[in-house]
Formats: C-alpha cells, sequence, structure tokens
C-alpha cells in the first residue's frame, strides 16, 4: 500500500511540475506584452502544422498578416516561444548588428549521428568562424571564373539531347552532375547516375513520416534521441558518407591539384588541424581537430543544400517565364545582344545578362526555396525593449516579408525590372540570408542557374504545360518549397533553332 501511494504521489507530483512548466511557457509572450495568438497547451500554435496539411511557413504568414502594425509577433511553437519579426530594421538587428548575440541556428533537424551534424551549416561559435573562413576560398570569383567552363558544359549536355519537356527530375540531374564535376572534379560515371540520383531523391521524400522525424529533432531533441529518429535512414546516410570519402580519396590518388572545393577539404583533413586565430592580434588562440567525419560533412552539406534548391530555383525560373511572354522575350534579346559583345559564352558573359539575373532574384523573392531564417540569441538580451532569455528562437519569415506588398507592390506579378535598379530594402529580399551566415554557395547557385537560363532561352522558347495547374500547390511535408506530386511543374520546350 505504501508503495502504491507513493507511487501516486510522485505522479501527482510530477503532472503539477509537468503543468507548471507547461503554463510558463504559454505566458512568455503574454508577460513581455507581444502580440501573439493564444496558445494550445503542449501544441503552442501549431496544431494546423502537426495536421500534415500546411507548411510551416503558412503558419508564419497567417501570424504575420494577423499583427500588421506590429514590428514583431510571438508565438509558440509548440512548447518553445519563438519571435517572428517582422520590421526589415529588426532584421539586420539580428543578422548583422547584433550577430553575436544570435549567431546560431540552434536545434535543427539533425541528430549528432547525422553526416550532417559536423557541417558548418549546424556549427556553432569560433569553430563555425574558422571553418568558414577556410571554406570561403572556395567561392572567390577567381574559383567561379575557373569552374564555369564545366558548368556551361553540363547545360548544354542536357539540352543537346533535344528534350520536349523540362521537369523537376532532368533539372536534380543536372543539379547533381555539376556539383560533381564543379566542385569537386569528378564526372560521374553513366552506371553509377542513376542510383545517386535515387538515392538523393529520398533524402527529400515528402512523407508524413519525415516529417514528423524532422519535427520531433528540431523541437524535442531529447525525445527523438530517445526514439532513436534520424534526419534520414541510416542506409543513406552511410552511403552518402561513402560516396563523398570516396571522392575525396581519389583526389588524394590521383594527386591531381584543381583547387576547387574538394582539393580545400582535402588539405584540411591533410593538416588535420584548423587554427582560430584572435581577431584583435591575429594570432593562433586555439586549434580544433579536422577529422575526416567533418571533412564528409562539410562535402555532404553542399550537396544536400545544393541539389534540391539549386534545381528547384531552376525549374520555377523557367515557369516564371514561360508565363511571361514579354519577359522571356526581352531576355532572349538581352542573351544575343551579350554573346555578341563576348563572343560567346564565358563567366564575364554570363555575368554581364543583367536582365536574367534580374529574373532569377525575382524567382527567388516569389519562390524562396527556403521559406524562412531561424536563429536563437545566446544570452539574455533584448529586441525592440522586449526582453529575451537565452535559447529564445527568432523566425525571419523571407517567403511572407518578399510577398509583402509593403515591401514589393503587387508582389504576385513576376517583374524582374525590380532588380534592374537596385531594390531599396536589401533587407526585405533575403533568399540566401545575409550577414557573416550569408549562404556560402549563393554566388555558385545563381551563376548556375543564370547560365542555364541563358542557353535555354537561346535554343527554346518556353510554355507552361496545359498539365500544369494555376496557381501552383506546394508540398506541405517537404523541406524546400516544393510543388505538389499531384501537380507537377512540366513546361513545354519548342527549339528555337
Amino acid at each position: 500500500m505504501l508503495t502504491l501511494e507513493l507511487l501516486t504521489l510522485a505522479v501527482v507530483v510530477g503532472l503539477i511540475h509537468f503543468s507548471i512548466i507547461i503554463w510558463k511557457s504559454m505566458t512568455y509572450w503574454k508577460e513581455r506584452g507581444v502580440k501573439h495568438h493564444t496558445p494550445v497547451p503542449i501544441f503552442g500554435n501549431f496544431l494546423s502544422v502537426i495536421s500534415f496539411r500546411k507548411h510551416f511557413f503558412h503558419y508564419y504568414d497567417k501570424v504575420y498578416k494577423a499583427f500588421p502594425n506590429e514590428r514583431m509577433v510571438g508565438l509558440y511553437e509548440f512548447m518553445t516561444p519563438t519571435l517572428v519579426l517582422r520590421d526589415t530594421q529588426l532584421i539586420e538587428h539580428v543578422l548583422i548588428r547584433e550577430f553575436s548575440t544570435f549567431p546560431d541556428h540552434g536545434s535543427f533537424l539533425f541528430e549528432p549521428s547525422s553526416v550532417m551534424y559536423d557541417s558548418i551549416f549546424n556549427m556553432s561559435g569560433i569553430r563555425w568562424r574558422a571553418l568558414r573562413n577556410k571554406l570561403l576560398i572556395t567561392f572567390t570569383t577567381g574559383k567561379m571564373r575557373s569552374v564555369f567552363p564545366s558548368l556551361s558544359e553540363s547545360c548544354l549536355q542536357l539540352l543537346n539531347s533535344n528534350p520536349k519537356t523540362l521537369e523537376r527530375e532532368m533539372l536534380s540531374d543536372l543539379a547533381i552532375r555539376t556539383f560533381m564535376e564543379s566542385m569537386f572534379g569528378t564526372k560521374i560515371l553513366k552506371s553509377a547516375e542513376a542510383e545517386i540520383y535515387t538515392k538523393a531523391r529520398k533524402i527529400f521524400e515528402p512523407t508524413w513520416w519525415r516529417y514528423t522525424q524532422q519535427t520531433l529533432l528540431t523541437y524535442f531533441p531529447k525525445l527523438a534521441d530517445f526514439l532513436h529518429l534520424t534526419f534520414m535512414p541510416k542506409h543513406l546516410d552511410n552511403y552518402f558518407r561513402s560516396i563523398m570519402n570516396t571522392i575525396l580519396n581519389q583526389r588524394v590518388d590521383s594527386m591531381e591539384d584543381r583547387n576547387d572545393y574538394a582539393q580545400v577539404l582535402v588539405q584540411m583533413r591533410e593538416q588535420k588541424k584548423l587554427n582560430i586565430y584572435n581577431r584583435e592580434n591575429k594570432k593562433v588562440d586555439q586549434t580544433f581537430d579536422v577529422t575526416n567525419d567533418l571533412a564528409i560533412a562539410q562535402a555532404f552539406m553542399f550537396f544536400f543544400a545544393g541539389m534540391d534548391a539549386t534545381s528547384l530555383l531552376m525549374l520555377y525560373t523557367a515557369a516564371n517565364l514561360a508565363q511571361s511572354k514579354n519577359c522571356q522575350a526581352k531576355a532572349r534579346e538581352e542573351i544575343k545582344t551579350v554573346l555578341h559583345k563576348y563572343g560567346g559564352y564565358s563567366w564575364e558573359a554570363v555575368r554581364d545578362m543583367k536582365y536574367i539575373d534580374s529574373c532569377v532574384q525575382e524567382t527567388l523573392r516569389m519562390q524562396p526555396s527556403l521559406q524562412f531564417l531561424n536563429r536563437v540569441c545566446d544570452k539574455d538580451t533584448s529586441i525592440d525593449g522586449v526582453k529575451l532569455v537565452k535559447g529564445t528562437r527568432i523566425i525571419i519569415p523571407i517567403h511572407t516579408i518578399q510577398m509583402d506588398p509593403k515591401n514589393f507592390p503587387n508582389p504576385e506579378k513576376f517583374d524582374p525590372e525590380r532588380f534592374m535598379e537596385g531594390i531599396n530594402d536589401k533587407f526585405a529580399h533575403l533568399p540566401f540570408s545575409d550577414g557573416p551566415r550569408v549562404c556560402l554557395g549563393k554566388r555558385f547557385a545563381t551563376m548556375e542557374t543564370t547560365t542555364f537560363m541563358a542557353h535555354l532561352l537561346e535554343n527554346f522558347e518556353l510554355s507552361l504545360s496545359p498539365e500544369t495547374k494555376l496557381p501552383l500547390k506546394y508540398q506541405p511535408t517537404a523541406l524546400f518549397l516544393t510543388p505538389k506530386a499531384t501537380n507537377p511543374i512540366k513546361i513545354d520546350l519548342k527549339r528555337i533553332n
């Protein structure tokens, strides 16, 4: 009896303690005077999210529009108090002016055993800064110029096959090929191409179970660890570890020095240490080990981030131009003028295609691959007079901000002219983020998309297939902004010459 009574008491005390924790978390924004929707205990404001009907960004969009006069609004992602920024000056404050207070993404998607866990995306602190500085040299102007011929050749290889339609799968295949050849100096054998593509597609498979796992990894990491949940199945993790390890080892065995992304990773791995410099006296402050796993993580991160995001950017840009014949004609005229000026394709020529670049930027405004940015404050602080405790999550809803008529009039219209003279507020257009954590692959992704679009428009007239229904619908369980499988984007191609 005594044991039963003690057990009952323990359960009651536990429930009371848990209820207090829930109550405290659900009053976070009320205590700070921040406008927010009333949360549901435990689920917060995310009941619609876990129903698999809406993507995360739809709720950020909803709360953003619900309080149009606020510079920032609160919400509860389950029991996590989250601040959604609406004002671009506050966004600049977080991304740049007070970056040292908001340097990291926080818990997000990856379990400790994941190949991505040690990637620069997931890394924090001075280790992140030292590694980023090392990797940045891969994306200089000189490096972009040196990989251009390989990139251009890959684009022509696809278009010379005389395709009748353009679909996402073709562009994903192109993104994998250009990544391997331009960044790793590796040509994929035809026999391996289909397998790599199939495995890569499974990483982004938008199933409800994958979505649930990723949600638990982000918001309930301890529970996810207890349940042994993973970002992707172990067999896929092992497969891509093996692929990336083989690529790096082949570079060593070949003794080739291409001065590319793979070469930087090989050099880091061979040195086994990376120095962390004191920013004041420029002397080595400390070092950290560069393991084989760390090198592989950086290799896979770029593959992971670039494949789906870049192929979607090319697809959406083509779809937008297919629906706008005037913009398509103007882009094609620019291509003829620039190619005549430079005597053909070159890095310099593509860089001079300002209108096509504006088409890409406008697509990134309307359909950014990643719809929001997240940051976590690493110490107690305040934003616009509102006190935040260490660990408070910050959301910058870039898709919603970029579709706000206050920032871009008539936002539903595809209008590349917005970017021809430069926009008034750069913090209203953040498809690659900004500040010290701006996307490493930004220049490569835009160069690849602009190069592909130039080759495509020079040779084909684009029309949206009747099979593609408008308006586009997006997959609610996908990580990136992805068309629903029931309504894929198909673009009809008619060869011009």
